[in-house]
């Protein structure tokens, strides 16, 4: 009989297997830093991390080294995740003759990097220059700060996190930079979705700032009466505060659940008491069914 304790630990091994491996990739190199210890490549999806193809600047992990390696080259790297949660290649080597790399690199030239990433963040589809298609000229530049932290949080009753400002109005194809600064010691991000996905990959421009780090980033926004949802990613840091919107020409209406504008995203779950009850009593069977289950493998 296989005990719930013995699958429980067979899938979490697995997973942290899976975490530890190296994921191996295939790139094509464009710039090497001067001291040598980082590069812009694009390289092909990395299924082993989740990565679609991208261009991005990489820096090289303790021990490793470029050798003869040159702008131009196709190579094939293996990428460890260090303590800080941070890849970085830990082996590359020229590819095999006949080796080639179908991703494009981003657009832009080696100017727009789709993402750059070091031990402090990173920000993902910056774009400094190439216009939104419906933009015939940059309406002008626009530089904002915006913080995150649990003391933003204070003022709104069911959060934890928060951004000191929650909405961000500007023009049609502003040329928008933001920088991010995270003064709460977890990471935090702060991530436009919605944007044209012919510019911006996945339709998204993404800043992502460690503990107490900042991260500074440029993208150019569309032509479109819009309202663009802005929020971090990290697990449950949206539905515990850290939501906001760009209102682009005033925008088309305001998103529901931003603090201080339009009310708590999910309601009071006080209010929901009777029902909280229930679902924990379903979910309580649920698992008492499994383990019946369990019991005859």
């Amino acid at each position: 009989m296989i005990r719930l304790a013995t699958i429980l630990f067979i899938l979490m091994g697995g997973i942290a297997l899976a975490q530890d491996e190296p994921a191996n990739g295939v790139g094509i190199i464009h710039n090497i830093a001067e001291d040598g210890r980082s590069l812009n490549l694009t390289h092909d999806p990395i299924p082993a991390i989740g990565w679609p193809a991208m261009t991005m600047d990489l820096p090289l992990a303790e021990g490793a080294e470029l050798g003869d390696l040159a702008p131009g080259d196709v190579v094939t790297f293996s990428l460890d995740r260090g303590p800080d949660r941070m890849y970085r290649i830990a082996t590359i080597a020229l590819a095999p003759p006949g080796t080639s790399v179908s991703a494009e690199p981003a657009a832009g030239g080696h100017d727009h990097h789709a993402m750059t990433l070091d031990a402090e963040g990173m920000v993902m589809n910056e774009n400094r220059d190439t216009l939104p298609e419906d933009c015939s000229a940059i309406s002008g530049d626009v530089e904002i700060t915006v913080r995150a932290g649990r003391r933003y949080a204070e003022a709104y009753p069911g959060t934890t996190y928060g951004y000191d400002r929650n909405v961000f109005d500007v023009a049609p194809c502003t040329r928008l930079t933001v920088t991010f600064i995270n003064e709460d010691q977890v990471r935090h991000q702060w991530m436009v979705h919605g944007l044209p996905r012919y510019l911006y990959p996945q339709g998204m421009f993404h800043m992502e700032a460690a503990g107490k780090a900042q991260k500074t980033g440029t993208f150019i926004v569309p032509s479109d009466r819009a309202t663009y949802l802005v929020h971090c990613d990290m697990a449950q840091h949206t539905e515990k505060g850290l939501r906001g919107e760009i209102r682009i020409g005033g925008g088309d209406g305001d998103l529901p659940g931003i603090p201080g504008l339009t009310g708590p995203l999910q309601p009071d779950p006080v209010a929901g008491t009777g029902h909280n009850h229930l679902a924990a009593l379903s979910l309580l069977g649920g698992l008492l069914i499994g383990l019946l289950a369990l019991r005859r493998i």
